[in-house]
């Protein structure tokens, strides 16, 4: 009978036993620091602790001692077809680091994963992988175990590449999209592997991360739709591109981008240009755009924008809308009509049946460039800044809550956010010049399995 098992371990040369007439497999894993190297040496971590969880089956936990910085252990997997979720942690007197991958089915990888560490609130820069070209301002979005980075300020020929989140490596397709010069690119997930580009410069796309026969898909969207729609995927839906500018005008269109790059066309109950918005539930709110700050919903089922009473945000240029997938959502950030910061923020609660707004909490941290991954609370760093903070619902109340400082400022940069809280912040412009370079970071907690 055939042992599947994972090998976890700074160097792992285990191999595994197996009946003549079964093919061998062996899943490696090595558990680094920033450089590739032990995290465990020259500390004093006592004990190496993993949890195991795969598909339904119960969380099996496991722990093995470091010595002198040294450590290995074997775990046979139950399930090898299964979706699994595992985490790492490294721990002595001093010595606190952890890890997690993003869930991943191991007979569908390479057979190979690479966990890199950090301490909890903190994050650590990679150097032993970076992009394939230095980037700001650019799509990344997470695809299962991959992400897509697209667009930005890259050389001409490395406008598309795609990160191994298991693997920790960066690297080009192999294919030849003949796509030219992006510019600033936004991006947002359509379906299962299937991503939205919006590139300020070109034509917009949908990029397939599964199909190798046909990656790129153009799609034709409403007029005005580009730089200045606002830009947001709904989970299980499709992602919606809305309002926008043309001839100087805002316009009042709205297409919802489906998988299989399916288009409908919506009309806001006002012309936008400049909004932002976020998805709750399968419906959609949008806020801004125009010199009231007033806001409307799109409603799952309705083609057309209902205006929500009593919103009056004024003006609020490049601002963050982030909700909580459900009935709420946060306006934070932005510049006013005379570009300056705007530190006070609105909350829409109740949506969509009674959506209401209020003043929410002032933003003492506030900064402009700063952004949010997908499907994320987190406000990711912004021009000078190293923060990564996270917009908390408690009860009635909402704040916004430090979770960490990253080793560099890094202003407009990627990032995705795995189940277990860890991401990964790429890239951004770190005040001098864009950067290629990768930080991962974990809370204060990982999720528990």
């Amino acid at each position: 009978m055939l042992r599947r098992s994972v090998f976890l371990g700074l160097l792992c040369f285990a191999g595994i036993g197996c009946n003549d007439d079964v093919v061998q497999f062996v899943f490696e894993t090595r558990i680094v620091d920033g450089d590739s190297g032990n995290p465990a040496a020259d500390t004093d971590a006592e004990t190496l602790r993993i949890a195991l969880a795969e598909g339904d089956l119960p969380v099996r936990e496991f722990e093995e001692p470091v010595v002198d910085g040294r450590f290995d252990i074997t775990v046979e997997f139950a399930s090898f077809s299964s979706l699994t979720r595992l985490r790492v942690e490294l721990e002595g007197p001093t010595t606190q680091l952890q890890s997690a991958p993003p869930i991943f089915v191991p007979s569908a990888t390479q057979g190979f994963m690479r966990l890199v560490t950090a301490a909890p609130s903190s994050c650590t820069r990679v150097s032993f992988n970076a992009m394939e070209a230095p980037r700001s301002s650019f799509g990344m979005i997470q695809s299962g175990t991959f992400a897509l980075a697209v667009g930005g300020t890259s050389p001409e020929d490395e406008q598309v590449e795609f990160f191994d989140a298991i693997e920790w490596a960066s690297r080009l397709f192999t294919e030849d999209f003949s796509v030219s010069f992006l510019g600033e690119t936004r991006a947002a997930t359509v379906g299962e592997g299937q991503i939205l580009v919006l590139p300020a410069e070109g034509t917009p796309f949908v990029f397939d991360m599964l199909n190798t026969n046909n990656r790129v898909t153009t799609v034709g969207l409403h007029n005005g739709a580009g730089p200045a729609s606002a830009l947001v995927s709904i989970p299980g839906v499709g992602a919606m591109v809305i309002g926008g500018e043309n001839g100087g005008a805002a316009r009042a269109g709205a297409t919802l981008v489906e998988p299989g790059a399916e288009l409908t066309t919506y009309t806001l109950s006002t012309p936008r240009a400049g909004a932002t918005a976020a998805a709750l539930g399968e419906d959609v709110l949008v806020v801004g755009g125009n010199d009231v700050g007033d806001a409307e919903i799109f409603l799952a089922g309705s083609l057309d924008g209902q205006p929500i009473d009593g919103v009056a945000d004024g003006v609020r240029l490049g601002g963050l809308l982030i909700g909580d997938l459900e009935t709420r959502a946060l306006l934070i950030g932005g510049t006013d009509e005379n570009d300056a910061l705007r530190t006070d923020t609105l909350r829409l609660d109740g949506c969509p049946g009674a959506c209401a707004s209020s003043a929410g909490p002032t933003w003492g941290t506030a900064r402009t460039r700063a952004i949010v991954p997908e499907y994320s609370t987190l406000v990711v760093g912004g021009d000078g800044s190293r923060s990564v903070e996270e917009v908390v619902w408690n009860g009635s109340a909402v704040s916004i809550d430090p979770v960490l400082e990253m080793q560099i400022p890094r202003a407009a940069a990627g990032a995705i956010v795995y189940e277990s809280g860890a991401f990964v912040v790429a890239g951004g412009d770190d005040g001098v010049d864009p950067r290629d370079d990768f930080e991962f970071c974990t809370p204060d907690v990982l999720t528990p399995l």
